[in-house]
Formats: structure tokens, sequence, C-alpha cells
């Protein structure tokens, strides 16, 4: 699980569907991506969006991503 995406994503007040909407994907995509059963190894197209959305470096994101 990404607990870092989930807290991340609760700091900014948003929900999955909210996010998912941004990233144009479906929220139960989504779920499964902050549930660490899709991107097991985040993609640069994800990470760049999600940055964006969070208003966190794409840097962070990876380094995040990468201590799971």
């Amino acid at each position: 699980m990404r607990e870092w995406l989930r807290d991340l994503r609760n700091q900014k007040g948003l929900t999955m569907k909210n996010i998912a909407e941004k990233l144009g994907i479906s929220e139960s995509y989504y779920c499964a991506i902050e549930n660490g059963e899709r991107q097991k190894k985040m993609d640069m197209l994800l990470a760049s969006g999600l940055s964006a959305i969070l208003e966190v470096p794409v840097s962070r994101i990876v380094q995040l991503d990468l201590k799971q």
C-alpha cells in the first residue's frame, strides 16, 4: 500500500475520485494504484500527473515510491 500517497491526497483534501478525474483514469484504477496493486513501478507519466495535482516535486514522488 502506498500510504504516502494516501497521506498526501488527504493533506490536500482530495478524494480518490478527484485525483482519478484529474488523471483521466477510473476511480477503481486509481484506488488500485494507491493500494499498490497497479503500477507497482510507477511510470513517469503517472508520477508527473500526481506531482502537478498534489503540488509535490516529481523527484519527491519518485523518492517516496522507491521507499515503499
